[in-house]
């Protein structure tokens, strides 16, 4: 059996009118080799090879490893003062978590034995005389738990 094909031309009848699309940020200028990155604002290359700028607001990050003793390779904003440290993003965040840890650390809040001499008071009557001693044993017990 013969099948008849018809062709039928698309109209625009029924259709939303089409969207422009946003203009894409430009690639970074890297020269070297061809980098899809987008430019940072106002700038000519991506964070990754911003330090090739030399008039760009940025200057390699402060962090120097512990382990190998080489310095990090990213890139960090220049700092207010001509000699302060500056950190790119990662080591920003690493520093801000440590001190947050560190202000812990120094500062513990209650120690568990002032905890239980601020209990004492509840201490039950029927035990009598070792009623404060059995009950800050049982405290310190249930505190260990």
């Amino acid at each position: 059996m013969n099948r008849i094909r018809i062709h039928v031309l698309p109209t625009s009848r029924g259709r939303l009118t089409p969207v422009p699309r946003p203009q894409e940020p430009l690639a970074c200028s890297f020269s070297p080799r061809p980098c899809s990155q987008p430019r940072l604002e106002g700038q000519e290359f991506c964070i990754k090879h911003i330090l090739e700028d030399r008039n760009a607001p940025f200057k390699q990050c402060s962090y120097v490893s512990t382990k190998n003793g080489k310095r990090c390779p990213n890139a960090a904003p220049k700092p207010e003062k001509k000699d302060g440290t500056s950190f790119c993003a990662e080591h920003a965040r690493r520093n801000a978590l440590a001190m947050q840890a560190q202000v812990k650390k120094s500062n513990p809040g209650p120690v568990g034995e002032t905890l239980l001499c601020q209990l004492s008071s509840y201490a039950r009557a029927e035990l009598g005389s070792q009623g404060a001693e059995s009950s800050r044993s049982e405290a310190s017990r249930i505190l260990g738990e």
